[in-house]
């Protein structure tokens, strides 16, 4: 399968950091520390916009939503995709809620099934009578099938990859791939994947290595051996310099950072 030239959707990078951000609390380093926007980064996640129905969906509801959704000025949302259960990639969820009291539409979220009842459990409040009075989160929230799935104007693929203990799920759409908090690609997903990506961003961490991440180079690897046309690294520590640390990386291959838009 060739790669489709044709520009049909934007994705904006919402965050680009780790779980605990950048810059750290209460960490003095020289990244932490730095006045460059680009070292300045919300815990990770995106925006995925079609270009002709302006449909618009989100992986991942971060710790830091409410600020990622005003830093780009984001008026209504349709979908949400979730990589995995972690905290810095579901935390944000309450703040869905503001969407319904303009938009009056419930929003399709879509979980892994090994984590549907873990998060309905989390956010209870918002999936059972619970007696509380505010205003909850008004979703559909479904698992997410082996098979392509239909969201909007996509047809998504997804592969679960591990990480740690647990699996994060990637997702394709398009010739566009977001794939976060893994420590390796499966065998199955690099067959399935390989040669139909343009466009890709993955996580990758710090390039020392790490038990349940993949590193910044290692990523830069996976990029070259999927046929990645350009590839953006993203979920980045502090121990990466934005300006500093680019010349490190292979041809084709950046550094995301938070308001990256990417037409695909």
């Amino acid at each position: 399968m060739g790669v489709n030239m044709k520009q049909t959707m934007e994705v904006t990078i919402l965050g680009s950091g780790t779980s605990t951000g950048v810059p750290i609390i209460a960490c003095p380093c020289e990244v932490c520390a730095s006045d460059d926007p680009k070292n300045k980064r919300f815990r990770s996640s995106i925006l995925v916009q079609d270009l002709s129905s302006s449909f618009r969906l989100v992986i991942d509801t971060s710790p830091d939503f409410r600020s990622q959704i005003l830093s780009n000025n984001i008026k209504s949302l349709d979908a949400v995709l979730y990589s995995h259960n972690h905290a810095d990639h579901t935390n944000g969820f309450d703040d869905l809620r503001v969407f319904y009291f303009f938009n009056k539409k419930k929003i399709q979220c879509w979980i892994a099934e090994k984590y549907y009842q873990e998060f309905k459990n989390r956010f209870s409040y918002a999936f059972n009578n619970t007696g509380y009075q505010g205003t909850t989160p008004q979703v559909e929230l479904k698992t997410i099938p082996e098979q392509a799935f239909q969201v909007g104007p996509w047809k998504i693929e997804s592969f679960p990859l591990p990480h740690g203990n647990i699996d994060s799920w990637a997702f394709k759409i398009g010739d566009f791939v977001y794939a976060t908090d893994f420590k390796n690609f499966t065998e199955q997903a690099f067959q399935a994947w390989r040669g139909k990506i343009h466009t890709m961003v993955a996580s990758g961490v710090r390039f020392t290595e790490h038990p349940s991440h993949s590193s910044v180079l290692e990523t830069a690897d996976l990029f070259r051996k999927l046929g990645v046309k350009k590839g953006y690294i993203s979920h980045l520590s502090h121990e990466v310099e934005h300006q500093r640390d680019s010349s490190r990386l292979p041809k084709n291959t950046y550094f995301a950072y938070d308001g990256l838009k990417i037409t695909v």
